[in-house]
């Protein structure tokens, strides 16, 4: 059984064209694309954070997270950006359709999770963004890695880009309230806001500092028991 796109959530220039069913099957496909290499990460980020736990005796992923961009979004994108609404060069000019977000407890399971993922030999790290070393302006911390993932089809193996988020969970927290306050727009004192969530940033890094310096402190001390007397 076959999974379809619902013709109500295709983008209104596909539906509305008679004669855009190619078009139409050619989005579907693509999405389908997107669906597999979301699949493909999963599973290997699942099993990295496995691997990790049998070596080291505790998890590397507390959370992890994916998303595919919805139509609307991708067209409100194409307009912002001012790309072609080209199926073909879509996937070129758009890196950010297919997302994960990996969250992690600690700063240092941050690059244990990058070095991972890029001693994988079937995916290829296209881009590294560090808005940890290099916050945003309004704060905002996280790992942006562009990945590209093998997808097997029936005529061959394609590589479809994929966005991979890492960050803390104090970082996602922060994060989703900036999020929520950034596409509210009806919100009173708006500028106050931002600029608070701004002054948290900052100590939400100093908190993810001490608390991985704290991490590295009781994990340094621990000593492998020695063989029991009787």
């Amino acid at each position: 059984m076959t999974e379809e796109t619902p013709k109500e959530n295709l983008p209104a220039a596909l539906v509305n064209d008679p004669t855009s069913i190619q078009a139409i099957d050619q989005f579907r496909q693509l999405m389908l694309n997107y669906r597999s290499a979301i699949q493909v990460m999963r599973t290997k980020i699942r099993y990295l954070d496995q691997e990790y736990q049998i070596q080291n005796g505790h998890s590397l992923v507390d959370s992890l997270q994916s998303r595919i961009k919805s139509p609307e979004s991708i067209l409100e994108k194409v307009q912002r950006k001012h790309f072609d609404f080209n199926l073909n060069t879509l996937p070129n000019d758009m890196h950010d359709i297919a997302g994960i977000r990996i969250i992690v407890r600690f700063e240092d399971d941050i690059q244990a999770m990058e070095q991972r993922l890029a001693r994988q030999p079937d995916i290829r790290i296209l881009r590294r963004k560090d808005y940890i070393t290099h916050p945003k302006a309004n704060g905002y911390r996280s790992l942006h890695l562009i990945l590209a993932v093998p997808v097997f089809l029936a005529a061959g193996t394609i590589e479809v880009k994929v966005e991979v988020q890492i960050r803390t969970i104090a970082m996602n927290f922060w994060a989703s309230l900036e999020h929520e306050l950034n596409y509210k727009k009806q919100i009173s004192h708006q500028a106050e806001l931002k600029q608070e969530l701004l002054e948290k940033a900052k100590q939400v890094h100093e908190l993810d500092h001490d608390m991985n310096a704290i991490k590295n402190q009781i994990r340094n001390s621990e000593r492998p028991e020695g063989p029991k007397t009787i």
